[in-house]
């Protein structure tokens, strides 16, 4: 492919680039901390970054904002939503009540792609004790949800347990800096006992095992910033 064309052709990818799509890039930057709490978003920037115009940009503001993860300051702007401590422990309870909610809901059987999948992270796991890598932690993690969700088939549970993910997800992530190890290592903890219950098939064992994870994290969270 000559250069002029490998040029036109990225120009053509960011102009078919759909709302849908840029909510879930500007969705993971939130949650990476590339957009900070309190940070402005402006519909001009991100279309131009895109190559589009501003109605898919609207559209996906639109859905970060009902997801809780911007809010529109009349006259001023969007900005980054920060979740005070009684917002955060209310998303953290609800987290837990709803991950015992897996086995009573209807679910796909496993598969040895999904068991595959989990192995793949799991080694991706064990190298992040070599040296710290919050990109990769993340996507770890990122990827992980949506492999335990994918087993699930009710789509209003999703919408919930998904939101609720990326709402708790920033403040995880960015405390992971500082406990590192312990981090990593209730990762990798937690893959391995989901990989086992995977093996199983036992869908109630796996909402059970985030539950407790899910509870790790918060034990940390509340310890470090003394809620």
């Amino acid at each position: 492919m000559t250069v002029e064309g490998g040029i036109t052709g990225e120009c053509e990818d960011k102009k078919r680039i759909g709302a849908g799509e840029i909510h879930e890039l500007l969705r993971d930057r939130i949650c990476l901390l590339e957009y900070a709490p309190g940070a402005m978003l402006r519909e001009i920037d991100i279309a131009t970054e895109f190559g589009v115009s501003r109605t898919p940009v609207r559209e996906a503001l639109q859905r970060l904002s009902i997801e809780g993860l911007i809010e529109a300051r009349t006259g001023i702007g969007t900005f980054v939503t920060t979740l005070d401590p009684t917002q955060l422990r209310e998303v953290f309870d609800v987290r837990i009540e709803l991950a015992q909610l897996f086995g009573r809901l209807t679910a796909r059987a496993a598969t040895p792609a999904d068991v595959a999948l989990l192995e793949s992270l799991l080694t991706r796991a064990n190298s992040l004790e070599e040296k710290f890598d919050l990109s990769e932690h993340w996507q770890i993690n990122h990827a992980l949800h949506f492999a335990i969700s994918d087993l699930l088939l009710n789509k209003t549970f999703l919408e919930t347990w998904h939101n609720l993910y990326f709402r708790a997800a920033r403040v995880w992530y960015d405390m992971s800096r500082g406990i590192w190890p312990d981090a990593v290592r209730l990762l990798q903890l937690e893959i391995t006992d989901l990989l086992t219950a995977l093996r199983e098939n036992d869908i109630e064992a796996i909402g059970y095992i985030k539950r407790n994870y899910i509870k790790f994290c918060w034990k940390r969270i509340s310890s470090r910033q003394h809620l």
